[in-house]
């Protein structure tokens, strides 16, 4: 082997190179055999790989493009397989003079910037993970790899470093922090996701041509542009507003005492039903509740009701039953009761004017009557109750959403908190 600092040549068929990274190349592979071999003293016996050589990455050698307004230069690609479950990602080698090295490694479509980082991360500890200031990041995977295909130059020995560390990750999506360790060394390195349209975008290359995104990326985020905790935030604040927009309704509404009587078992005789006095409604469309309360015990009452129009025989048709039942079990020594002595009945924005109620009573063995009393322009609970479900449908479906998303992130972790 021979040359210079920048022009070296390849020990297996003499084909002449001028690195790129200058004297900071310690090993590259022969751009005319595939040879991967090392420089100056770390020299040593040649590899070759036996992944063919035309193999083209999708990122070129010596591709340029801007990250973070730093210019980037694609050094090298190398192709690692993982030990235990065989798996394999692509990781290139990208340089600015100014920042140093980076990787970016894509896996499945997907893509991480990884950088060196000076000191360890691991603000405090807890079970599977640790903090990085406010942070949590969960241990998602443990390995060891090998490269079986290199190209282009690199400023370590990346297959004997590859081979000799055991690697731990730790993810926090969009983030994971990475651990490469051995016997003599410990190096810490930061990652963030990247979609494979800015990869494309940055290094100018048609999204065709890139690999297609496959599932969810182990650190791809799930939530995209807002949070989970965001969407809770904004739900309860709008919850918050309805409750306040019911209060200022409830305290506008007349919530009037129109009606009111009694009836007794024989008020009906041989009568099938009994029809009430009238009474009036006036200032426009409005609502009215209908409470009846009837002293059931151990027995039941169930009645059919028409609301009647009397301008223009409009009829408003509903049923109630009530019934209640209580006792003592002996065997568990408690006392039990089911149902209930009261009822309500609401119905919205009936017209002004003059109305009364049909009654079609059916009673039970010991009830002897019942009581009845109207009020209109009553504000409906019922409303906030629908405003409260149609402001939480989304939230609540997104949330079980994402919650099935990110465990479906971890199915393929040996450390998931999921099981």
């Amino acid at each position: 082997m021979s040359g210079t600092n920048n022009i070296i040549s390849c020990p297996a068929c003499n084909t002449s190179h001028t690195l790129r990274g200058k004297a900071l190349t310690r090993a590259l592979t022969c751009k005319n055999c595939g040879v991967y071999f090392r420089t100056g003293s770390w020299n040593k016996e040649q590899e070759k790989f036996q992944l063919s050589y035309t193999f083209e990455p999708v990122l070129p050698i010596g591709a340029k493009g801007e990250i973070e307004g730093f210019v980037y230069e694609v050094m090298g690609v190398v192709i690692k397989t993982e030990r235990k479950y065989k798996y394999s990602w692509r990781e290139y080698l990208i340089f600015n003079r100014h920042r140093g090295y980076a990787f970016l490694s894509e896996y499945d479509g997907h893509w991480n910037m990884v950088w060196p980082v000076e000191s360890d991360p691991r603000a405090s500890l807890f079970p599977g993970g640790f903090y990085e200031g406010e942070q949590r990041f969960h241990l998602y995977q443990k390995y060891s790899a090998d490269v079986v295909y290199a190209r282009g130059e690199f400023f370590f020995d990346v297959v004997d470093m590859t081979a000799s560390t055991q690697n731990e990750e730790y993810i926090n999506p969009p983030y994971f922090f990475a651990l490469e360790s051995s016997d003599d060394s410990m190096l810490w390195c930061k990652g963030e996701y990247f979609k494979r349209q800015e990869i494309a975008d940055i290094f100018s290359v048609p999204l065709n041509k890139m690999p297609r995104s496959a599932g969810l990326g182990y650190t791809q985020p799930v939530t995209g542009s807002f949070s989970i905790s965001s969407l809770v935030i904004s739900l309860i604040v709008l919850i918050a507003a309805a409750l306040v927009i019911q209060s200022m309704i409830s305290t506008r509404s007349a919530d009037e005492n129109v009606f009111q009587r009694g009836f007794a078992f024989a008020d009906f005789k041989d009568q099938k039903f009994v029809a009430t006095e009238p009474f009036h409604l006036k200032g426009g469309p409005q609502s009215i509740q209908i409470n009846i309360h009837v002293p059931v015990d151990n027995d039941w009452f169930f009645s059919e009701f028409a609301l009647v129009n009397e301008t223009t025989g409009e009829e408003y048709n509903f049923t109630k039953e009530i019934e209640y039942y209580h006792g003592y079990d002996y065997e568990d020594e408690i006392h039990w009761s089911e149902g209930g002595t009261t009822a309500e009945a609401y119905i919205s924005r009936l017209p002004e004017g003059a109305y009364h109620v049909n009654i079609y009573p059916e009673f039970g063995t010991t009830v002897t009557g019942f009581d009845m009393v109207i009020w209109r322009d009553v504000p409906s609970r019922l409303n906030l109750l629908w405003v409260v479900i149609g402001l939480a449908i989304f939230p609540v479906i997104y949330i079980i959403w994402a919650k099935a998303r990110e465990k479906g992130r971890w199915a393929d972790s040996d450390y998931s908190p999921y099981e």
